[in-house]
């Protein structure tokens, strides 16, 4: 916690391990919290880590959500291959000339679903903020 963001975590204690090295898990969960914090446009943001596993289904969840304004509706919407526009290459909100911006999500979801068979999506929140939700088969 600092001035400019808050963690909350709710982690289910029977999930699974997952059979991936922990640096890869790490490229794929720091861009999406590292999205909350940066597209927030608040002062100080909350972002919230859960799990949860449905036994049933052998499926765990990640969830990663904010309290900011959301994601613009045009990066929500599905490009001409069926993903969303977020976690396409160089699709960004920042206006930064010359800076490294499009990459986060994108990374993120080449790991999640390319190389390591997950879902992963995102999704506005009604009350504010979105929600990156990873899926993973167990």
């Amino acid at each position: 916690k600092n001035e400019m963001f808050n963690f909350e975590l709710s982690l289910d204690d029977k999930l699974p391990l997952v059979h991936v090295n922990e640096f890869v898990v790490w490229e794929i969960l720091e861009p999406l919290m590292q999205n909350s914090i940066d597209h927030s446009r608040k002062e100080s943001v909350t972002v919230r880590v859960s799990t949860e596993y449905d036994p049933i289904n052998h499926l765990s969840k990640i969830h990663i959500s904010d309290d900011g304004v959301g994601i613009q509706q045009e990066l929500l919407e599905l490009g001409a291959d069926g993903i969303k526009r977020i976690f396409l290459e160089n699709e960004s909100t920042k206006k930064i000339e010359g800076a490294n911006s499009g990459y986060g999500c994108y990374i993120a979801y080449q790991m999640a679903v390319e190389k390591c068979a997950w879902t992963l999506d995102v999704e506005n929140l009604s009350a504010g903020g979105c929600r990156f939700t990873i899926g993973i088969k167990n």
